[in-house]
This record gives C-alpha cells, structure tokens and sequence, in this order.
C-alpha cells in the first residue's frame, strides 16, 4: 500500500528529529540566507548571475569604511536605509572595525548576511600602510551531458551534439576588469554560440563606472530599466519589493537576453550622477511578412527553425539617466530622470500603426530618513502611449519589525523591453495594479515569523482569449525557528486566488469559448537544517500543494508532494552532497520547486512532477588552495512514465540522467 503523505511527513519528521537528538552540540551556521530565499521561489529569476556576483563579492570585498552609497548598494537586497545607516553611523563615530559592530549598526541578521561580502579596512587617513593593488580573477570550464540523448541529437533534428560547454574568464583590480565568456547548449552546432565581452572600469575619481561590451541597467524601480532584478515576488515578505542594484554593471551571466551591448558610463560629479549609454546588439525573433510577431529569449539555437531566428533583429538603444542626492543628517534623499530611445531593425506587431521603436521617459524618488525609507518611480511609453508607476515605504517600525507597503499600476498598453518590474504576472510593468503588504517581525533571538498579502488586478486577463479585467490575491506565512545552535527549521505557507483562460463549452450558447478558470492554490513547505558536525549538514524537505479549479463543468482537485533528505559532508578538500528525493503529483500545474546543488556558480531550480524518485550526488575536490574540481550526477526514475519529455527533447527511457563536470581556478 503507498505511503500517503502524512506518514511521509511524520517519518521525515522524526527521523531528523531522532538524528538531532543525537547530533554532537558543536556551534552552527543557520540557513544561507540567500540560498533560502531562492529555496521559495517557483521561478527562475536571475539566480545565475545573483551567485556569480557573490562570488566576485566574496573575492573583492566591499570597503565598509569608505564605499559610497552606490558602492554598498552593490549588495544584493542591501536596503538604501541600511547603506544610510552604515554612512551616517562613519561620519558621527569613525570606522565600523568588526561585524560585532556592524550588528550595531544594521541588526545582526543583516550583518551576518553580508559579513562575507565586506572589508573593515580603516580609511585612508587613518591606515598604517596603503596595500598594492592586485589582480584577482577565475577560469571556470563546465562540461554536461546527459543519457540518454534527447531525440533530436540522434534523428539530427539538432544541428549539435549532447553535450553543453561553458567556459568564462574574468579578471580585475579594484579599478579595471575584464569579463569573457563562451556557452553552447546540448543541439547546438557551435561551441562558442554565445559569446559575451565586456572591460570595465570603475572608482576613478568621479567615474564611478564604465562599460564596454555587455551590460545591464536599473534605474528607479525598474519600470525603464530594470535588468538587476534577482528575485520575483514572493521570495520573502520584505526583501525584494524594492530594486536594489547599481545603475550599471557589467553583464558575467550566460543568459542570452536582457543585456545591451555597446558603451555606457557613470559619472559622479558631486551630488550628481549622471549615466550615459548606447547600445546596438542582435536578438532572437519570429518574423512574419517582415513584421516581429515574437521575441525569443530562450537562446536555444539547435534546430533550422531557431538557426533561422539567431541574430535576425536588430535592436539599437541609447539614453541617459541622471539622478541627484541630497544628504542633510539623518535625512538621505534621491531623485533623478530617465530617458532612453530604441529601434528594431522591422516594425513590432504589438506597437500602434507597425512602428518599430519608441521612446521611454520616467522620474524617480527615494528619501530615507532614519528607519524609513519612501521610493517611487513612474514611466511613459510613447509607443503605444501609456503610463505606469509605482510607489511605496519601508520602515523598521520597532526593533526588530520591518514593514513595508507599496501600490503599483501598470498600463496595459505599456512597453518597455528592458523593464524588471515587482509584479504578480511577469516583470515589464504592464498590465496589472495591486497594493502589497509585506511584515518581517524577530519575535525572539532564535524565531523570525514573516507574511505578505498581495491584491493584484489585471486589466486583461488575456489579451488573445479574454480582454476583459480580471482579479485575485495571495497570501504567504513564513517560520524561521534556530531551535538550538545545531538546528534551524524554515516553514511556508501558501494561499493564492487567481483565474486563468480556458476553452470550455458554454451550455448557454451551445458552443465552446473562453471562460475564466478560477484556481485556489495552497501550499506549505516545511524544511529543517540540522549541523550535526563542522562537516555533516543535514537538509530535510517535505511540501505539499494543491490547486482547485472550478470550472463550468464542476471543480477539479489536483495534489503532489514532495519530500527530500540531503547530506552534506565535508572533510579535507573533498566536499559531498547527495540528496534523494520522493514525489508524487497529478499533474504538472501542481509541480513542486526545490534549490538543487550544482556546480559552482550554477543555480538549478528543480521542478518535480509526475511520480517517482529523484537522486542527484555532486563531490568537490579542492586539491590544492583556488582550485576545484567538481562532478554532478543526477537521475529520476519515474513511475507514470515509459519516456521522457516529447519532441525533438524525448529521451527514450524512463529514467534520465545526466553529468555535470567542471573546474574552477581563482587567481
């Protein structure tokens, strides 16, 4: 007889209570804090580049004592009250000499979130002796395939073969950089299909920063340019409302889209700053009668049909955003303007009259003062004509409670194809209005509760099914509980009410169209970190979801559950993580999202659906002090299924797997 999933959860439960009961008493670390947040999420986000700027943080760390404002913020979900509080607390009592007094400063969690990515070095006029500068760097080299290979490697409906290369070399001194990368996907015919460049230069007297090659943007609250953005809603109560990101930044990820290409620089002359660029780069995109239907952002390029669509469009962009601060006591204070021009080498299907390109233009606003912080942002669009804004406050509203409101209302009609704006549905600032709550409260030293409520409205609920408004809402409970110094429990849970398209018949007219879907979601997670030694880590998960449909017909119910059990062992230069992992779910809109381990610098969300179980094994070898060496074996062997997938990426066995190899050398 199956299990059912309650026995799952109490077996999972006792057993990691069991192993802590036992576990030696040692001093333990709690959750990553960044790791937790991307463990909640449902979507990808830009987590790839989120772990290679904390690498590139953790190498060159950020001066505590002499970063400006614009340098802090480089840390990502650092909060512009928390960079005041940091800069006020110099001015009035010297240098921060010690993350005991960073915790004065910023609170303890947040201290320690960051204590890695800082340096407590003494100003200038304070040190003993200037230290030389240095170059730091990495070459990293990644080799995957899998096995079986999918369908279209071996009918040679893929131009390439089974196997995904990725190389990157990237070296800097704390003023100039260099950044080169080189990825291909398993079909793809070339081994250099993506190529990405970029030289850099940054903290030059008033330059604050420059790019040649790749880069990205955030200005505002992303409505324009909103390229930084790592995490979607829902990650965690308060983090990640606001965009924290600097305005120019080089672009190290191997995404293929959302990045421009050409020139841009920052410039500081006092209480200015002042961004300029200009870029002129290919992307992907669907054609028809000379007219762009689509965009491609997925960068797969194996097949004739997505051969075709490689660089077929040309995209030209240029602009400037200028911002002034203004810093009187306890009060910080921002406001700037943003204008930018870009046009498509053929007209956009979806802009008025088949024109291809537009203007965007917005005005910012941030003021911190003391624990509060006031931001907001609103963008026009010239094409087709619509506006779109936002606005909101945080606030630690006592020790230890930070709040934070905020409302938005995003234009159906408005487009910018560089936007990374909070939201429910997508992130381009379009299409949706909502008010959201999010409350983070430290109840005690050891327990941290969290919740948000988001009331969302979208003016069309399908602009190809049903243009007409439709509504909903979502809201989430969170549990961090360090039980004892060697265990730490993290819960969630979810609610959400939102409809959905679908073709149904309608018995009144006796034909069928599209009907809105209403569709409950529910779904709670419950995980547990026990540190059993300085070299044995245990993780625990088990989450179940459900979603009810209701349609003209009758309601539908559908479930899945997941649960895992993960070692972690570390001894000498060799590192070990395994995890299995059961899960059973009706179907796939009930998939449940779990942060998998992976090589370095490589972010993999896994989405577990269908029945069966899941194993993966990843052992790093450190031989000798910045060098890695790391493999990955993974595998599900599935129960519902005799293959896997469909199409040209149809593996002909029930049981994928897939290996994972590379090294990493820092210098």
């Amino acid at each position: 007889m199956k299990p059912t999933y309650t026995t799952w959860l109490r077996r999972m439960t006792a057993s990691a209570m069991l192993l802590a009961s036992v576990a030696s008493p040692v001093p333990a670390l709690a959750f990553d804090s960044f790791e937790e947040l991307l463990d909640r999420s449902d979507s990808m986000g830009n987590a790839d580049e989120l772990f290679s700027d904390l690498e590139e943080l953790r190498r060159n760390k950020i001066p505590v004592n002499r970063a400006t404002e614009e340098q802090l913020l480089k840390l990502p979900l650092l909060s512009a009250a928390d960079a005041a509080k940091i800069i006020e607390w110099r001015e009035q009592r010297g240098p921060i000499g010690s993350v005991a007094e960073l915790e004065a400063v910023i609170g303890k969690d947040t201290a320690r979130r960051f204590a890695a990515y800082l340096s407590f070095e003494l100003p200038p006029e304070v040190k003993k002796k200037a230290l030389p500068e240095r170059v730091k760097g990495s070459v990293i080299g990644r080799v995957f395939w899998e096995d079986p290979p999918r369908a279209g490697v071996t009918n040679g409906k893929y131009a390439g073969g089974n196997r995904h290369v990725y190389s990157r070399f990237q070296a800097a001194t704390p003023h100039y950089g260099v950044h080169l990368l080189s990825d291909s996907d398993v079909g793809e015919p070339d081994i250099d299909d993506f190529l990405s460049f970029n030289v850099h230069a940054e903290g030059i007297g008033m330059l604050t920063q420059a790019v040649i090659g790749n880069y990205r943007l955030s200005f505002g609250q992303g409505l324009v340019f909103g390229q930084g953005r790592y995490f979607f809603k829902g990650s965690d109560a308060v983090d990640g409302v606001l965009l924290f990101a600097p305005a120019l930044r080089p672009y190290i990820s191997a995404g293929e889209d959302n990045f421009l290409q050409g020139v841009a620089a920052t410039l500081a002359p006092g209480p200015f700053e002042l961004t300029a660029f200009t870029s002129s780069n290919k992307v992907d995109a669907t054609i028809k009668n000379d007219v762009v239907t689509s965009i491609a952002t997925t960068g797969y390029h194996r097949t004739a049909t997505e051969l075709n669509k490689k660089d077929n469009l040309t995209q030209e962009v240029k602009g400037v955003n200028l911002r002034y601060r203004y810093r009187a006591g306890e009060l910080s204070t921002a406001i700037g303007a943003t204008w930018a021009k870009y046009r498509y080498g053929l007209p956009l299907s979806w802009l008025d009259d088949g024109k291809n390109g537009g203007q965007l233009g917005s005005v910012e606003a941030s003021a911190v003062y003391r624990n509060t912080q006031v931001f907001g942002e609103a963008a026009y669009a010239t094409e087709p004509g619509a506006l779109s804004w936002i606005c909101g406050v945080q606030s630690d509203l006592a020790k230890g409670i930070t709040g934070v409101v905020s409302m938005r209302d995003y234009a159906f009609e408005y487009y910018s194809p560089f936007a990374g704006a909070f939201a429910e549905r997508g992130d381009n600032a379009s299409n949706e209005s909502g008010l959201y709550l999010g409350l983070k409260a430290k109840v005690r030293d050891n327990l941290t509760l969290a919740g948000l409520y988001d009331r969302f409205r979208f003016p069309v609920l399908d602009k190809r099914y049903y243009v007409y408004p439709s509504s909903g809402y979502e809201a989430r409970f969170y549990a961090t509980w360090k039980q004892n110094r060697w265990m730490t429990w993290d819960a969630m849970y979810q609610h959400k009410e939102k409809e959905e398209a679908k073709k149904q018949f309608d018995s009144n007219i006796g034909t069928s169209r599209y009907i809105p879907v209403p569709k409950i979601t529910n779904r709670v997670q419950l995980g547990l970190v026990v540190e059993c030694s300085p070299g044995i880590t245990l993780k625990s998960r088990a989450a179940f979801k459900s979603l009810r449909s209701h349609f003209v017909t009758g309601a539908e119910s559908e479930e899945g559950w997941l649960l895992y059990q993960q070692i972690n062992l570390k001894r000498g230069p060799f590192t070990l993580k395994t995890r299995l992992a059961r899960f059973d779910t009706d179907s796939y809109d009930v998939a449940l999202y779990a942060y998998e381990d992976d090589l370095p610098l490589v972010y993999m969300l896994n989405a577990y659906y269908g029945r069966g179980k899941a194993w993966f094994i990843v052992l790093d070898f450190e031989p000798v002090k910045n060098f890695n060496l790391t493999a990955k074996y993974e595998t599900t062997w599935y129960d519902d299924r005799d293959v896997y997938s469909s199409g040209n990426d149809l593996r002909n066995t029930s049981s994928p797997g897939s290996y994972h190899v590379g090294c990493m050398l820092k210098f």
